[in-house]
This record gives structure tokens, C-alpha cells and sequence, in this order.
């Protein structure tokens, strides 16, 4: 996890899972609404790709398709044939 701090504010969190070796997930990029826009979240990115320069895959799947192009701008790809699928347990975990 990797996190951005204005004093006692937290404003930017990113959070990574990785096998030690080859695959690195950004699971999340979120950055504090009053401060979006101030190059946050890619100094995140372009901290995470140099901690993980040496692996093979560095994945990232944005929950929302207007998120694509940040990560494009700072040299992912939409992988080829690739989909996001998910499971949602919301509905059924509510009493």
C-alpha cells in the first residue's frame, strides 16, 4: 500500500498486490476530491512502476472505462482480449 499525506490528511492511497516475481496488481488509485489534479495519482503510478520495473506484468483494472486513459498515459495497454469480470456479494450479504 502505498499512501500520500498533506500533514495529518490522508489524500492519495494506492494499493498493490504482487507473487514476489513476476505479477503486480494495482487493485486501486484514489486520491482526495479537493486535491485531484495535482499529479497525485501519477506520481503513485510512476512510483509503482519503478518499484516493479523488474517484473513482467504490472496489471491495473480500472473500475470505471474514463480511468482508461490515465493509465494509457502513463504507458499501460488495454490488454488484447482481455474483460473484466467480477462477482458482487452485496445483496446477498445484507440481512
Amino acid at each position: 500500500m502505498l499512501t500520500v499525506w498533506d500533514n495529518e490528511k490522508l489524500v492519495g492511497l494506492t494499493r498493490v498486490l504482487d507473487d514476489t516475481e513476476m505479477l503486480a496488481q494495482i487493485h486501486y488509485v484514489l486520491v482526495h476530491p479537493d486535491y485531484q489534479g495535482k499529479g497525485i495519482a501519477g506520481k503513485m503510478i510512476e512510483y509503482i512502476k519503478e518499484k516493479y520495473k523488474n517484473f513482467l506484468y504490472i496489471e491495473a483494472m480500472p473500475e470505471d472505462k474514463n480511468n482508461v486513459s490515465f493509465y494509457t498515459k502513463h504507458g499501460f495497454s488495454v490488454m488484447e482480449n482481455g474483460a473484466a469480470i467480477q462477482i458482487c456479494n452485496y445483496g446477498n450479504m445484507q440481512s
